[in-house]
């Protein structure tokens, strides 16, 4: 067995355990120019930060990440900040550990002149404006992707997203929840839409972030070409990704640039380790991406109410078995998923998806989500409830930056 096929069989658990894992990237802007926070002001952050987690990731003697048991906190290429928290069952102590260092971040700021605004695209300045942090992993990035495709520094420089994790029980299981991911990625996307403007102008684009991803590296992003075949599973997965471009590798001491070498082609000289194993997976940026567990990559950064509102909706739908199996009778086609993004790009609330209309199909999820939710985590579907309801989106049910600061008046 393949070192690669046998990571992701060892990586299964024995049960549905009901967990997810949350990520979520935020801006920091300047009130007054919109330009993200740089490093070195983000890094006073950081420095503040410390006292509240255990680890300290330094490159180059700068400090990038802080860890602890419950999160971590990294920066993405145009100082995005990032918090991830572990896996877990329970949606309120995900959002407990969230906040918890969600207000120590805003204690910091209200002292400052910036703010995190939640959107899925750098609502204020072109990403050509913004400056890229200092990392050799994001330089040889930013070198590939500028003639691998049109929108790579827009993806690295000037795009936020919510990534939600969850657990497969065995390859059997894994297939049908990866399917289900793929032929929802579209709905969740539009639901989860939340950019309003995009590099100083308004957005007329609903699926922003999408076409920016369909437009940075056509070798490693989008969908699976496998997805639907009949023998799809762990090896299936193994063997597109081992072709893909791995731009970049650790070498022990810096990241090098091994620029268009393969996976396969790098892992041959320098193994399979654990730790290079999960380097090498995070290289490809698929729609859904499996590593140890599924990445569902599909919302855009949104105001906390919601993230967890999604998470509850990933939660009831992924976990629940008579559910996966009613969704994958959808489609077992990749042009039927390209064509929705289409429809929803055209049509937004109007669209026809998989031969239903998306605001029936999205209420639709909703039911089918709380069969597998208690009754407390129900009630955190209801800020996606009242979208659907009244057709809005995010930005459009509430001015988040403006509750931002009103907020912070009155702490």
């Amino acid at each position: 067995m393949h070192p690669l096929t046998k990571y992701f069989y060892d990586s299964k658990k024995d049960h549905q355990t009901g967990c997810i894992g949350l990520e979520v990237e935020h801006f920091i802007i300047h009130k007054d120019t919109g330009l993200p926070m740089p490093y070195h002001e983000i890094s006073k952050l950081m420095n503040y930060l410390v006292p509240y987690f255990s680890k300290k990731i330094y490159e180059e003697k700068n400090l990038i990440a802080l860890e602890s048991e419950q999160a971590l906190i990294t920066l993405e290429p145009g100082c995005q900040l990032e918090i991830s928290i572990t896996c877990l069952h329970d949606l309120d102590m995900i959002q407990n550990i969230y906040q918890k260092y969600m207000d120590l971040i805003q204690d910091y700021l209200k002292k400052s002149d910036y703010r995190i605004v939640y959107s899925g695209g750098l609502p204020t300045v072109a990403a050509n404006q913004v400056q890229r942090i200092d990392k050799k992993r994001y330089e040889f990035m930013e070198q590939y992707f500028l003639k691998s495709g049109t929108r790579g520094l827009e993806m690295m420089k000037a795009t936020a997203a919510v990534h939600v994790s969850i657990d497969y029980a065995d390859e059997k299981d894994f297939v049908k929840k990866y399917r289900m991911a793929n032929i929802l990625h579209p709905i969740f996307a539009f639901l989860c839409s939340n950019t309003k403007n995009y590099a100083g102008k308004e957005n007329h684009d609903i699926l922003l972030r999408d076409d920016i991803w369909q437009h940075t590296d056509p070798s490693r992003c989008g969908i699976i070409p496998s997805l639907f075949d009949e023998n799809f599973g762990f090896q299936s997965y193994t063997d597109w990704i081992l072709k893909v471009p791995l731009i970049l590798m650790y070498d022990g001491n810096e990241f090098v640039s091994v620029k268009d070498q393969t996976l396969e082609e790098v892992a041959q000289k320098e193994g399979w380790s654990r730790s290079y194993i999960s380097h090498y997976l995070s290289m490809s940026f698929l729609d859904i991406r499996l590593k140890q567990f599924i990445e569902i990559r599909s919302a855009d950064a949104m105001p906390i109410e919601y993230t967890i509102a999604y998470c509850a909706l990933i939660k009831g739908l992924f976990y629940d078995l008579e559910t996966v199996e009613k969704y994958l009778r959808l489609t077992n086609s990749i042009n039927d998923i390209k064509q929705t993004k289409a429809n929803i790009r055209k049509n937004g609330w109007d669209s026809e998806v998989y031969q239903n209309n998306i605001q029936d199909l999205c209420f639709e999820l909703i039911q089918d989500a709380k069969k597998g939710l208690n009754p407390q985590e129900e009630q955190n579907l209801e800020p996606l409830i009242k979208l659907i309801e009244n057709r809005f989106h995010i930005y459009k049910e509430t001015n988040y930056e403006l509750r931002i600061e009103n907020e912070e008046l009155h702490r």
